[in-house]
């Protein structure tokens, strides 16, 4: 995704006046091109697939990698649970202040590509109306108000089903403004499906970056603390304050083993199947060629 990054850091060179404010959002992009860039891959794919044929749109979804940065920036600094990021090791204040601008930045590469006006307005709209349906997700994940099943999918849906939905929405109505509605229902879905996945793999890091010792309730943890062995009293224990982080960290080895043999993560994984299944069925209900739909199944679970 060369011209991603380079459509990125021209944004950012034309948006940030200060040279060192310039130099952390780059080094920030740097980093974040390890993980690759996931949503402007949707952005791109889903214009493609419904006939978009303007090379503008790079734009779009540079604009979106600018967006889902900021993002990820304010959530560490909500949960500091992740001492990887590089700006984790700059001041607050300093990383608030590029990442308001690389907010600012996504929208302005919206309005400056030169697409469909009335689209572009429909892009900032939907970008907005999901970035605070997330920002909602993340301060109740925050709040840590979780306590079933339901709670956790539905949290979940507006926090990480809303930013793929976004990026796949871009992509489809500035080909064609077409399928708006089963977009959005198949990429909530799978969104669901994919922080299911990032869960399952979170509760058996051995690291600080671990769910179990921040105390969240995804659904891995949600059945262990439902799980009437004994063994894993001492997690109930930690989540009701019993039992110290300190305890959590010099037992983490063997609290992993236990839970990877528990089925929680056999658990877990059904329900991410779950959701993909929902999201294969609206696809499946699509008025599209047959091929499309292989080449949306083929893409999104890739």
């Amino acid at each position: 995704m060369i011209e991603i990054k380079d459509t990125v850091l021209q944004i950012i060179d034309q948006c940030y006046y200060d040279d060192r404010m310039k130099e952390l959002a780059t080094s920030f992009i740097d980093y974040k091109e390890k993980e690759g860039f996931r949503f402007a891959e949707l952005v791109l794919f889903h214009y493609d697939l419904f006939g978009g044929k303007d090379k503008e749109i790079v734009k779009v979804a540079a604009g979106i990698e600018l967006l889902i940065l900021a993002i990820d920036i304010f959530d560490d600094l909500v949960d500091q649970d992740n001492p990887n990021p590089p700006w984790t090791s700059v001041s607050p204040a300093t990383v608030t202040h590029v990442a308001i601008g690389l907010l600012i930045a996504s929208q302005k590469a919206i309005d400056e590509c030169h697409l469909n006006q009335d689209v572009k307005q429909e892009a900032k709209k939907i970008l907005n109306d999901h970035s605070l349906r997330c920002m909602y997700g993340q301060q109740k994940d925050f709040e840590n108000v979780i306590t079933t099943e339901d709670d956790y999918l539905r949290i979940t849906k507006e926090k990480s089903g809303a930013l793929i939905s976004s990026a796949c929405l871009l992509g489809s109505i500035f080909a064609n403004k077409q399928h708006v509605t089963d977009v959005k229902k198949y990429a909530e879905y799978f969104g669901i499906a994919v922080q299911i996945s990032n869960d399952i793999n979170d509760i058996q890091r051995e690291t600080k970056k671990n769910d179990l010792l921040h105390k969240k309730k995804t659904l891995p943890i949600l059945f262990l603390l439902q799980n009437k062995d004994p063994q894993f009293n001492i997690i109930k224990d930690y989540y009701n304050g019993k039992v110290t982080t300190e305890i959590i960290e010099s037992l983490q080895q063997e609290i992993i083993t236990n839970i990877k043999k528990s089925g929680a993560i056999e658990y877990a994984k059904v329900m991410m199947q779950f959701e993909i299944s929902k999201a294969q069925k609206c696809i499946d209900e699509m008025d599209i060629p047959t091929t499309s739909k292989e080449k949306i199944v083929e893409f999104l679970l890739k």
